[in-house]
């Protein structure tokens, strides 16, 4: 991550009162770097092999924190666990594999006028979403994951 944007992430961040040691900065700035859709255990695990004196809970209260800064962003999975991304600019939306648990991102600028239009027509203001679709990939060796 570059110098000035995890400055910006250290401003933002004790600007909401979090207490910024060596160690939680080092834990910041290694799961902004960290890319694909990962869990907390799996980012847990590799976390403690690179970061000494990190426990778990002090893990998943800094991805929760980060998630409600919008560093983070969460795909919830249909059996209650969840997967993780550093949040992007450009927004995009997710298929979700049952059996493989895989997560495909996409972008449709037609689905995107589409929620526009409606919003717009519900009387809303849309502000923000996301989008999960759910379903079986039919990628070759599609297996589920144990």
């Amino acid at each position: 991550m570059p110098v000035s944007q995890s400055q910006s992430v250290f401003e933002k961040l004790k600007a909401s009162g979090f207490r910024l040691t060596k160690t939680r900065k080092d834990l910041v700035e290694f799961i902004l770097a960290h890319r694909g859709h990962w869990t907390i255990q799996s980012l847990a695990a590799e976390v403690q092999e690179k970061i000494k004196g990190v426990g778990v809970a002090t893990i998943y209260r800094t991805v929760s924190l980060l998630q409600r800064q919008n560093f983070l962003t969460e795909t919830q999975m249909r059996d209650g666990g969840a997967r993780y991304e550093v949040a992007s600019k450009a927004h995009h939306d997710h298929f979700v594999c049952l059996r493989c648990q895989r997560i495909f991102e996409f972008e449709n600028d037609k689905i995107e006028t589409l929620q526009k239009e409606v919003a717009k027509k519900l009387g809303f203001t849309l502000l923000d979403h996301r989008m999960e679709l759910y379903g079986e990939c039919n990628r070759a060796g599609c297996k589920p994951k144990n």
